[in-house]
């Protein structure tokens, strides 16, 4: 089953997932990390497997100029609905891209992970992004693969085994993806003409807490989040956290 096939079968699930405070903290914290660079003027925004248009609709809230690219139909139905303004693309950034022009911001969320070839999919990320523009790439870390099977699912075994693969397996959308370290991802970065300006962590401590019922507690869930945001800037913590974040700006040189 490929990526697409895959996503499209789990819809209800997924946008579950989105919704729920695990969800939610996901959005906050990489828009909160994206804040540290983002100016304050509107700034021309492609987001790279869009989804359901979350981010999209929020900076086209924000007042920036944001186009939407999503190959699965039915996430592209909803964004229409949810972000008007946003321009969407129901197709795939490898099969657009040298139609895009170039951007003062591009998202790249979680997507690496289903491509076939992610070192070329940063090629082309560059050649839509404007000198001295930023990327930002979040991506499935691969310590919390291991940590999970250890931590979440108490199992060693499992554990132990998946420290000699790159594979992990998404109950949520029931397909497989490949993780990357964080010093691979750099390296497709800079290989593109980026220059890293920070590494942060997305569910770094949060991610390992199976007690989903605390985490529907508000004043909980609040304090989580500061602490969260903390967390995300400094290691050990962002080293051990769910999803890796970079943030990198395409060189003039």
């Amino acid at each position: 089953m490929n990526a697409t096939t895959a996503f499209s079968e789990s819809i209800e699930p997924y946008l579950n997932y989105t919704r729920m405070p695990w969800g939610r903290l996901f959005y906050l914290t990489a828009w909160e990390q994206i804040g540290t660079f983002m100016p304050d003027k509107s700034q021309y925004i492609l987001d790279i497997g869009c989804g359901f248009g979350i981010s999209s609709s929020e900076y086209s809230r924000r007042g920036h100029r944001v186009t939407g690219i999503e190959p699965t139909p039915e996430m592209i139905a909803i964004a229409a609905k949810e972000g008007p303004d946003v321009s969407y693309l129901g197709d795939s950034f490898e099969r657009v891209a040298g139609n895009l022009g170039t951007h003062d911001w591009i998202f790249c969320h979680n997507i690496l992970e289903y491509t076939e070839d992610p070192e070329q999919f940063v090629q082309r990320i560059g050649s839509c992004q404007q000198q001295n523009g930023y990327v930002s790439l979040i991506a499935h870390n691969p310590a919390a693969k291991v940590m999970k099977k250890a931590i979440l699912n108490k199992d060693p075994d499992s554990a132990l085994a998946s420290l000699s693969s790159n594979k992990e397996y998404s109950g949520l959308i029931q397909t497989e993806f490949t993780v990357y370290p964080y010093e691979q991802l750099a390296g497709w970065l800079q290989a593109a003409g980026y220059e890293i300006e920070e590494r942060f962590g997305i569910l770094n401590l949060y991610g390992y807490i199976a007690d989903n019922e605390i985490k529907q507690d508000e004043d909980w869930h609040n304090r989580m989040v500061q602490l969260e945001l903390e967390l995300g800037k400094l290691s050990p913590y962002r080293d051990v956290a769910i999803f890796t974040h970079i943030i990198a700006k395409k060189s003039s040189c």
